[in-house]
């Protein structure tokens, strides 16, 4: 009976701190779903109050400067260029309806947004592959950084034309003047963040016989999951920017080849149109990589689990 009283007191003291950890593991949980939320709250907030500001400055600017309404058009104008069925004259041309606008806006925003989609993924994994290497064999870093620098220094607006006579004016060289964009960044951060590993954890690693891809995995991976976000995120707009850039020069599809020809036409309407798409979607482009980065890293970054307010 001793015997039996015994062995259901350990039972449950051994039980106890499983049910607390469940319990700690459920609040800590709750807490980084808050703190989360209240970050995707902020970047709604955020998005809202900037495209408020440059809506009341962007008509402030087209008063004080006294630009011409038929060059210069107001947010008002554009709202009624991609919705009203009847604007005021010079908002949009007579031949083109409401929704031939949104069709053809949005349509291009949707392909530029593809565009920029595959030159950023592109950018990023061969950004980190290149740091990665430069962290394992350094003489990859001193033979191959002079060129990355002369990507960064070469203004790519003259880089342009030459990549897209190389690698043709279809996706293929959108994506890769798209990349050029993200290269640099994300590879100059996620060298540091790879060397700021922790050097008594490497040192740790070595006395154990772990290999320099164990050290990598094990410790630099995770020291510069930070940087490696920071960098996506400051890259993203870079991208989109990158994809109009390359579309504008081949002046076929996309957000900056309708620009071109809107340019072209005199359709000035329309490039005010493309002009605000570009911002927006870049702002909001920007934040959701704010709380997508804030996610990850209450589940994988160094303060994992602790709740930011």
């Amino acid at each position: 009976m001793a015997e039996s009283t015994m062995s259901t007191a350990v039972e449950d003291r051994s039980g106890a701190p499983d049910t607390t950890g469940r319990t700690t593991s459920t609040v800590s949980g709750a807490a980084t779903s808050r703190a989360i939320a209240r970050k995707a709250g902020r970047a709604v907030v955020t998005i809202v109050v900037a495209l408020v500001v440059l809506a009341l400055l962007w008509q402030a600017l087209l008063l004080v400067f006294d630009v011409s309404e038929f060059v210069g058009k107001s947010p008002m104008d554009v709202f009624q260029y991609l919705f009203a069925s009847d604007p005021p004259r010079g908002v949009r041309p007579a031949s083109m309806s409401a929704e031939q606008a949104r069709a053809e806006s949005f349509g291009a925003l949707g392909n530029t947004l593809l565009n920029a989609l595959i030159g950023f993924v592109s950018g990023m994994v061969i950004a980190t592959a290149v740091a990665i290497a430069f962290v394992l064999w350094k003489p990859v870093e001193f033979a191959f950084m002079p060129i990355a620098m002369l990507l960064r220094s070469v203004p790519l607006v003259a880089m342009a034309p030459l990549l897209l006579l190389i690698f043709g004016q279809g996706k293929l060289g959108i994506a890769i003047i798209a990349a050029i964009v993200v290269l640099f960044p994300v590879l100059v951060n996620v060298v540091v963040g790879l060397n700021s590993a922790s050097p008594q954890s490497l040192d740790l690693i070595s006395v154990n016989g772990g290999s320099a891809l164990t050290a990598l995995v094990k410790v630099r991976i995770p020291s510069a999951l930070p940087e490696f976000l920071a960098s996506m995120r400051i890259s993203v707009p870079g991208a989109f920017v990158g994809a109009m850039l390359a579309e504008w020069l081949v002046g076929f599809s996309g957000m900056g080849g309708v620009l071109s020809g809107y340019r072209g036409a005199g359709n000035y309407g329309g490039v005010w149109t493309i002009v605000t798409l570009s911002v927006v979607a870049s702002i909001v482009l920007y934040e959701v990589a704010t709380v997508f980065e804030a996610w990850v890293l209450s589940k994988w970054g160094p303060n994992a689990g602790v709740s930011a307010g």
